[in-house]
């Protein structure tokens, strides 16, 4: 077994661990949603603005956005615009060794959304210690430990998984409804 094997075997474990327990914490849910973190895979964000199309539809500021897109090694880049990390930046048993990662995961986000329709051991890592009240990601079987709430939509529609995450925002009470405008 490689070295990156072992570590990746390391990784998976720790993060088991940490969902095991995870679902026995009691959390604070947020009253509204004012402070959001978003979780993305650089395929993704290279081609859609998220931050705009969501801010418009949960009518919550741009500013009160932190983004961190996970890059991929091998077919992937990012504009230096945003924060980045990469499978480099985990250590043995999933130790964070990047201070972006870890400052990412120490805010206390209203809202943690993650947008990878796929599992991937280290975005999944970063949202589980993620201290986030209100977690919201794809729907997925393997994952329903992990989120409060699950969003199903096929394929990669990050319209329509922002259009049903702000109607049941909206039904759960964390956003107010927003005007249309004429």
């Amino acid at each position: 077994m490689s070295i990156s094997g072992f570590k990746r075997k390391t990784i998976q474990k720790s993060y088991d661990n940490h969902l095991k327990h995870a679902g026995k914490a009691v959390k604070k849910m947020p009253e509204s949603i004012r402070h959001i973190g978003i979780l993305a895979d650089s395929r993704l964000f290279g081609s859609y603005d998220i931050s705009r199309n969501l801010s418009q539809k949960l009518n919550v500021e741009s500013k009160n956005f932190e983004i961190i897109i996970f890059e991929n090694l091998k077919d992937d880049f990012v504009t230096q615009h945003y924060n980045t990390f990469n499978e480099n930046d985990f250590g043995m048993f999933g130790k964070i060794k990047a201070q972006n990662v870890s400052g990412f995961i120490a805010s206390e986000f209203d809202l943690l959304i993650n947008y990878s329709n796929q599992s991937s051991l280290f975005m999944n890592m970063v949202a589980l210690l993620s201290k986030a009240r209100f977690k919201v990601g794809f729907a997925n079987e393997e994952l329903h430990d992990l989120y409060d709430f699950m969003i199903a939509v096929e394929g990669n529609k990050i319209d329509v998984f922002n259009d049903e995450l702000a109607k049941y925002l909206q039904i759960m009470g964390f956003i107010q409804k927003v005007a249309v405008k004429a």
